[in-house]
């Protein structure tokens, strides 16, 4: 395993990319994670940025925030007796809004999933149901995915030009019992199936929190002192730690997600979770032929990143990655706040 500092960019570009062979668009997938500590006033930059990428086609645009959107513990609940929040945390709650407010500048369609931090309010109906009262109030196409009141969140699909979006809570199925488990996986594949039978020729995008390829701290590599320890005691303060990829239940989850995806070709697992920029192919035709993890919205919670034998791309910069379905194929870009252009694209599928 190799690993370049934290800032430095790992890119393994094969492909040219020009504006010749692009064609016209047909859906943007912009994918941004752990945006939890997001400034509002002035806009996170790597939120605005994710806004002027928008803005260029917001129609055909959808961004996709994969979890950890209020640090560190959820959205805040109000103690007995207390009729409002208070500063702290009307302060833990603009940072959700500062995402919010990417949908209301771009007139883009905004889909949020939950991570790990959200679920340590033990629950996300009131995430949820505070990102509905705000997509009413502001006449904004925004949804907390997957969810349903009173019900399991299983795994939720939408269909866009070109591209099919699955969104799955991979906290709820890490905590999840067998039953609820197993009820979530067979909810997956049927739906996966409806996919390829509907349109077969669709790129597949899994939208999650937690990555099925990573090296970075939660997949064991480690290059800050005393961020392990930390990682540690927070888990021991919210239960079991399941939030590495060595853990049982984690290794379940992966395994059973890569069954789920093997049989389909132009599959894509996004997520959040580490907060760097990773993108990795699998050739070995069992699980997504790639993966990528986007959790770097946010400069204070960067962490270092290294490379393994499938890694495409590896940063450890503030940013995001973007996903053009275009006429001639499926373009991935990566953007990061220091420079205008993508610091990273490439061809994942092309049209001949």
């Amino acid at each position: 395993m190799n690993a370049p500092s934290k800032n430095v960019t790992f890119s393994n570009s094969t492909l040219a990319v020009t504006a010749e062979n692009l064609g016209p668009l047909k859906q943007r997938i912009l994918l941004l994670g752990d945006a939890g500590l997001s400034a509002i006033s002035p806009l996170q930059a790597s939120l605005q940025k994710s806004v002027e990428r928008a803005k260029l086609a917001p129609e055909q645009t959808a961004i996709i925030m994969l979890g950890d959107n209020i640090y560190a513990n959820g959205f805040p609940k109000k103690s007995i007796g207390q009729t409002e929040f208070d500063e702290e945390q009307l302060e833990d709650i603009s940072h959700l809004e500062a995402q919010l407010q990417m949908a209301r500048d771009s007139n883009a369609e905004m889909f949020i999933v939950p991570g790990n931090h959200d679920w340590y309010a033990n629950q996300v109906d009131s995430q949820a149901n505070f990102i509905k009262a705000y997509a009413k109030k502001y006449k904004t196409n925004t949804r907390f995915v997957p969810f349903q009141n009173n019900a399991n969140p299983l795994p939720e699909i939408l269909y866009r030009e070109g591209i099919s979006i699955v969104f799955i809570d991979s906290m709820w199925l890490l905590k999840a019992d067998v039953n609820s488990f197993e009820l979530a996986m067979r909810q997956l594949e049927q739906l996966l199936q409806q996919s390829y039978q509907q349109h077969p020729d669709n790129v597949i995008l899994i939208s999650a929190h937690h990555p099925v390829e990573t090296v970075g701290p939660h997949g064991g590599y480690y290059t800050q002192v005393g961020l392990q320890l930390y990682e540690y005691f927070l888990e021991l303060l919210n239960g079991e730690n399941v939030q590495d990829l060595d853990s049982a239940v984690y290794q379940r989850l992966i395994q059973r997600l890569k069954v789920a995806l093997s049989p389909y070709k132009k599959t894509v697992f996004a997520a959040g979770h580490e907060h760097s920029l990773q993108l990795f192919k699998n050739d070995n035709n069992f699980g997504p032929q790639y993966s990528l993890v986007s959790g770097a919205a946010n400069s204070k919670k960067l962490t270092g990143v290294g490379i393994n034998e499938n890694s495409q791309f590896a940063s450890s910069a503030e940013g995001f990655f973007e996903i053009d379905i275009v006429e001639n194929g499926v373009l991935l870009k990566a953007y990061d706040i220091h420079n205008n252009l993508p610091v990273h694209q490439q061809w994942l599928w092309k049209t001949d």
